[in-house]
Protein backbone atom coordinates (compact mmCIF):
# COMPACT_ATOMS: atom_id res chain seq x y z
CA UNK A 1 0.00 0.00 0.00
CA UNK A 2 0.70 3.56 -0.72
CA UNK A 3 1.84 5.69 2.03
CA UNK A 4 -0.28 8.42 0.22
CA UNK A 5 -3.42 5.74 -0.04
CA UNK A 6 -6.47 7.16 1.79
CA UNK A 7 -7.10 5.67 5.24
CA UNK A 8 -10.94 4.32 4.63
CA UNK A 9 -13.99 5.23 6.56
CA UNK A 10 -14.55 1.26 6.25
CA UNK A 11 -11.58 0.55 8.57
CA UNK A 12 -11.81 -0.67 11.94
CA UNK A 13 -11.24 1.90 14.51
CA UNK A 14 -8.32 0.26 16.44
CA UNK A 15 -6.82 -0.55 13.63
CA UNK A 16 -7.39 2.76 11.76
CA UNK A 17 -5.69 4.62 15.05
CA UNK A 18 -2.66 1.65 14.17
CA UNK A 19 -2.65 2.77 10.87
CA UNK A 20 -2.31 6.08 11.77
CA UNK A 21 -0.16 5.70 14.40
CA UNK A 22 2.02 4.11 11.43
CA UNK A 23 2.04 7.10 8.96
CA UNK A 24 2.76 9.49 12.14
CA UNK A 25 6.14 8.01 12.66
CA UNK A 26 6.90 7.19 8.79
CA UNK A 27 6.19 10.86 8.24
CA UNK A 28 8.37 12.59 11.28
CA UNK A 29 11.42 10.25 10.19
CA UNK A 30 10.97 11.75 6.80
CA UNK A 31 10.26 15.54 8.09
CA UNK A 32 13.70 17.33 7.42
CA UNK A 33 15.59 18.72 10.64
CA UNK A 34 17.07 21.69 8.79
CA UNK A 35 15.86 25.01 9.30
CA UNK A 36 17.14 28.17 8.59
CA UNK A 37 16.54 31.96 8.63
CA UNK A 38 18.30 35.09 6.88
CA UNK A 39 19.59 37.31 9.97
CA UNK A 40 20.91 40.97 10.45
CA UNK A 41 24.42 40.63 9.75
CA UNK A 42 25.09 43.61 11.75
CA UNK A 43 23.47 41.95 14.57
CA UNK A 44 25.78 40.46 17.14
CA UNK A 45 25.37 36.78 17.45
CA UNK A 46 27.16 34.38 20.08
CA UNK A 47 26.59 30.67 19.03
CA UNK A 48 30.00 29.31 20.23
CA UNK A 49 32.77 30.36 22.46
CA UNK A 50 35.31 31.15 19.26
CA UNK A 51 36.22 34.38 17.51
CA UNK A 52 33.96 35.52 15.02
CA UNK A 53 32.65 37.93 11.94
CA UNK A 54 31.47 39.84 14.57
CA UNK A 55 34.54 40.39 16.83
CA UNK A 56 36.22 40.94 14.06
CA UNK A 57 33.87 44.05 12.41
CA UNK A 58 33.82 45.46 16.54
CA UNK A 59 37.78 45.64 16.51
CA UNK A 60 38.18 46.75 12.93
CA UNK A 61 35.94 49.89 13.04
CA UNK A 62 37.19 50.57 16.98
CA UNK A 63 40.89 50.37 16.32
CA UNK A 64 40.68 52.17 12.91
CA UNK A 65 38.13 54.86 14.36
CA UNK A 66 41.21 55.46 17.03
CA UNK A 67 44.02 55.57 14.53
CA UNK A 68 42.54 57.97 12.28
CA UNK A 69 41.81 60.24 15.47
CA UNK A 70 45.56 59.96 16.89
CA UNK A 71 47.89 63.28 15.74
CA UNK A 72 49.92 61.27 12.92
CA UNK A 73 47.12 62.03 10.28
CA UNK A 74 46.90 66.02 11.29
CA UNK A 75 51.08 65.92 10.88
CA UNK A 76 51.32 64.19 7.80
CA UNK A 77 48.17 66.28 5.87
CA UNK A 78 50.14 69.44 7.31
CA UNK A 79 53.55 68.48 6.44
CA UNK A 80 52.67 66.66 3.24
CA UNK A 81 49.45 68.80 1.76
CA UNK A 82 47.83 65.53 1.03
CA UNK A 83 46.53 62.03 2.30
CA UNK A 84 48.91 59.61 3.75
CA UNK A 85 49.30 56.02 1.47
CA UNK A 86 48.59 52.96 3.63
CA UNK A 87 49.20 49.63 2.96
CA UNK A 88 47.85 46.90 5.61
CA UNK A 89 49.85 43.65 6.15
CA UNK A 90 48.07 40.31 7.34
CA UNK A 91 47.08 40.37 11.02
CA UNK A 92 49.16 37.66 12.83
CA UNK A 93 47.14 35.05 14.61
CA UNK A 94 48.67 34.47 18.24
CA UNK A 95 45.58 32.24 19.39
CA UNK A 96 45.32 28.40 20.11
CA UNK A 97 42.83 28.20 17.75
CA UNK A 98 41.98 28.63 14.16
CA UNK A 99 41.45 32.44 13.58
CA UNK A 100 40.13 33.72 9.98
CA UNK A 101 42.78 36.66 10.24
CA UNK A 102 42.14 37.61 6.29
CA UNK A 103 38.85 38.53 7.39
CA UNK A 104 39.94 40.87 10.01
CA UNK A 105 42.40 42.38 7.33
CA UNK A 106 39.70 42.52 4.56
CA UNK A 107 37.31 44.58 7.47
CA UNK A 108 39.83 46.74 8.56
CA UNK A 109 40.43 47.92 4.61
CA UNK A 110 37.19 48.55 4.15
CA UNK A 111 37.60 50.84 6.90
CA UNK A 112 40.40 52.10 5.79
CA UNK A 113 39.40 53.04 2.35
CA UNK A 114 35.28 54.04 3.65
CA UNK A 115 36.80 56.63 5.98
CA UNK A 116 37.82 59.19 3.13
CA UNK A 117 41.16 60.01 5.21
CA UNK A 118 43.83 57.80 3.64
CA UNK A 119 44.71 56.26 0.72
CA UNK A 120 44.92 52.33 0.46
CA UNK A 121 47.45 49.70 -1.26
CA UNK A 122 46.62 46.35 -1.36
CA UNK A 123 49.62 44.06 -0.33
CA UNK A 124 48.14 41.24 -1.14
CA UNK A 125 47.10 41.47 -4.76
CA UNK A 126 50.16 43.59 -5.64
CA UNK A 127 52.30 40.23 -6.98
CA UNK A 128 49.19 39.85 -8.70
CA UNK A 129 49.26 42.93 -10.35
CA UNK A 130 53.02 42.35 -10.89
CA UNK A 131 52.28 39.58 -13.08
CA UNK A 132 49.96 41.36 -14.91
CA UNK A 133 52.47 44.33 -16.24
CA UNK A 134 54.66 41.70 -16.62
CA UNK A 135 52.77 39.61 -19.02
CA UNK A 136 51.73 43.10 -20.70
CA UNK A 137 55.34 43.74 -21.38
CA UNK A 138 56.80 40.47 -22.68
CA UNK A 139 55.28 41.22 -26.21
CA UNK A 140 52.19 39.66 -25.73
CA UNK A 141 50.03 42.49 -25.75
CA UNK A 142 50.66 45.39 -28.13
CA UNK A 143 52.77 48.05 -27.32
CA UNK A 144 50.84 51.06 -27.31
CA UNK A 145 47.75 49.06 -25.07
CA UNK A 146 50.10 47.82 -22.05
CA UNK A 147 50.24 49.18 -19.15
CA UNK A 148 53.81 50.54 -18.32
CA UNK A 149 55.83 49.20 -15.41
CA UNK A 150 56.87 51.62 -12.76
CA UNK A 151 54.01 53.72 -11.99
CA UNK A 152 52.79 52.35 -8.76
CA UNK A 153 52.30 54.75 -5.99
CA UNK A 154 54.37 53.57 -2.80
CA UNK A 155 52.76 53.28 0.58
CA UNK A 156 53.95 55.80 3.60
CA UNK A 157 52.94 53.69 6.71
CA UNK A 158 52.36 50.34 6.71
CA UNK A 159 49.35 48.81 9.58
CA UNK A 160 49.89 45.48 11.02
CA UNK A 161 48.93 43.46 14.67
CA UNK A 162 48.28 40.58 15.89
CA UNK A 163 45.48 38.67 17.87
CA UNK A 164 46.09 36.77 21.32
CA UNK A 165 44.01 34.93 23.76
CA UNK A 166 43.48 34.51 27.36
CA UNK A 167 40.97 31.81 28.78
CA UNK A 168 39.94 31.79 32.31
CA UNK A 169 37.36 28.85 33.82
CA UNK A 170 35.89 27.57 36.87
CA UNK A 171 33.35 25.03 37.32
CA UNK A 172 30.62 26.01 34.33
CA UNK A 173 31.91 29.41 33.77
CA UNK A 174 34.28 30.41 31.35
CA UNK A 175 35.78 33.65 30.14
CA UNK A 176 37.42 34.81 26.91
CA UNK A 177 39.42 37.69 26.33
CA UNK A 178 40.26 38.77 22.75
CA UNK A 179 43.35 41.49 22.53
CA UNK A 180 44.14 42.93 19.08
CA UNK A 181 47.36 45.15 18.95
CA UNK A 182 47.70 47.16 15.87
CA UNK A 183 50.58 49.42 14.84
CA UNK A 184 51.66 52.00 11.83
CA UNK A 185 54.83 52.42 11.15
CA UNK A 186 56.43 54.78 9.23
CA UNK A 187 57.80 52.85 6.11
CA UNK A 188 61.15 55.68 5.42
CA UNK A 189 61.96 56.11 9.41
CA UNK A 190 60.38 52.68 10.62
CA UNK A 191 59.28 54.68 13.40
CA UNK A 192 55.84 53.77 14.93
CA UNK A 193 53.59 56.25 14.89
CA UNK A 194 50.50 55.34 16.12
CA UNK A 195 49.94 51.66 18.69
CA UNK A 196 46.78 50.35 20.51
CA UNK A 197 45.12 47.74 22.12
CA UNK A 198 41.39 46.93 21.59
CA UNK A 199 40.09 43.95 24.29
CA UNK A 200 36.73 41.63 23.80
CA UNK A 201 35.40 40.02 26.66
CA UNK A 202 32.89 37.01 26.48
CA UNK A 203 31.76 35.68 29.26
CA UNK A 204 29.98 31.50 28.61
CA UNK A 205 27.93 29.67 31.38
CA UNK A 206 27.42 25.72 31.12
CA UNK A 207 24.44 24.80 33.63
CA UNK A 208 25.36 21.83 35.53
CA UNK A 209 28.85 21.09 33.87
CA UNK A 210 32.38 22.00 33.63
CA UNK A 211 34.42 22.86 30.72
Amino acid sequence: MSYCTKIGDSMAPLARLAMIAGFSMVFSQCTPEFEGEYSDPEKAEIVDDRWNETDARKTAQAQIKGMLEKPWLGKYKKAAGKQPIVIVDEIENRTDEHLDTKALTEFVRDELINSGEVRFLDKAGRQKILDEVKYQGSGAVAKDKAIAAGRQLGAQYMLGGAVSSSVHTQGGLKTVTYQTLMNLTNLETAEIEWSEKYLIKKRFNRSGSKW
